[in-house]
């Protein structure tokens, strides 16, 4: 399986104008929000990668917001499957979920959309437990 075909699926049925291709092959770069968004990655031959930074890097009231983070990791329960972690350049929260390749279309569509819920959810969740400082 190839994720070329599934992102120009998704394009057409999401009336997204121009290509969600990036600089990286293998690589698509799926808008959600200014300044927001999810990077579908190919993990040929194995699977494929969601990946999103969702929130920056909170530098006062993440100690709550970490250990919630860490029980909703325990077991994909509060993440649908996904991982709650840090950017490489420790300057986002990001939320990532890899699924293997053995799906068929509307399973990757159902996985993306449920992962841009949880994405949803964490970043409401993440300004919540800051607000508090």
């Amino acid at each position: 399986m190839k994720l070329e075909p599934f992102i120009e699926k998704l394009t057409e049925e999401l009336e997204i104008e121009g290509s969600l291709a990036s600089e990286i092959p293998g690589v698509f770069a799926l808008p959600l929000e200014e300044g927001l968004m999810v990077n579908i990655t190919s993990l040929d031959p194995v699977g494929v990668s969601f990946r999103c930074n969702f929130i920056p890097f909170p530098e006062k009231g993440n100690e709550e917001l970490f250990q919630e983070a860490l029980r909703a990791n325990l077991f994909g329960q509060g993440t649908r499957g996904a991982v709650i972690g840090v950017n490489e350049e420790k300057k986002q929260l990001t939320l990532i979920h890899e699924i293997p390749y053995i799906i068929d279309y509307q399973q990757f569509r159902d996985t993306l959309e449920d992962f841009i819920n949880t994405v949803d959810f964490w970043r409401e969740e993440s300004h919540n437990y800051i607000k508090g400082i």
